[in-house]
């Protein structure tokens, strides 16, 4: 399909300048770049067979942050793609440009965010809800399936812990963050307690534009 748009693009006098892939967000697999680089490489020789001449490749992004799991360094990611654009480009090394917004700021920003309620869901539950003053529609739209699994720090982190349910403030029954998979949190925790959601430097601000169910839009202070 890719080669069918370039070649009607080229027809319309445009200019087919070259491909672009994504990966797969949060991409621990250094390796995950080369089957896309080999894909966009036999491209390129096709099209240049049909006297189209591309020149640029967008690797895309794809570059992880550390959340709970380490990840590779990200001089490893810079071996493993160079060594594949080698491979499949030779001495014909296109231009290329990379998209690695959450591997560059993912770190950079902290959530502070308050206990509004702890509570079970009947007298013989053991497991506590903590509900906290965000949520999936206040800027934690990635906890959606429990995709990422944010770090959390409170003042009572030498406490005690026990397995929790973590959810926001809406009335919305989507908007529970962490269920599947229980968050140990202090048994010490207390509603009015502050909570860092740690590692939201991507992806957060810009899910929380719309004030949902009345709630402000996620606010951001640069320091």
């Amino acid at each position: 399909m890719a080669i069918d748009v370039l070649e009607a693009a080229h027809r319309l006098g445009l200019s087919a300048y070259g491909v672009s892939f994504h990966v797969g967000s949060q991409q621990a697999n250094t390796e995950a770049w080369d089957g896309a680089l080999g894909s966009a490489a036999a491209i390129f020789g096709t099209l240049a067979e049909r006297g189209i001449q591309l020149k640029m490749v967008n690797l895309g992004g794809g570059f992880p942050t550390k959340y709970l799991k380490d990840i590779p360094a990200v001089e490893s990611y810079g071996r493993s793609i160079d060594a594949a654009i080698r491979r499949h480009f030779g001495n014909r090394i296109p231009e290329t440009i990379i998209e690695p917004g959450r591997g560059m700021v993912g770190n950079a920003g902290i959530i502070k965010t308050e206990v509004v309620l702890i509570s079970t869901k009947g007298s013989d539950e053991t497991t506590r809800w903590v509900f906290l003053d965000i949520g999936k529609f206040g800027g934690l739209a990635e906890t959606m399936d429990e995709a990422i699994r944010y770090p959390l720090a409170t003042s009572r982190d030498g406490d005690e812990k026990t397995p929790c349910i973590l959810a926001g403030p809406t009335c919305d029954s989507a908007d529970v963050l962490y269920e599947k998979t229980p968050y140990a949190l202090p048994v010490s925790l207390e509603i009015g307690d502050e909570i860092l959601i740690e590692g939201t430097g991507a992806y957060t601000t810009t899910y929380s534009a719309v004030a949902f169910n009345g709630f402000e839009p996620l606010k951001a202070y640069v320091i």
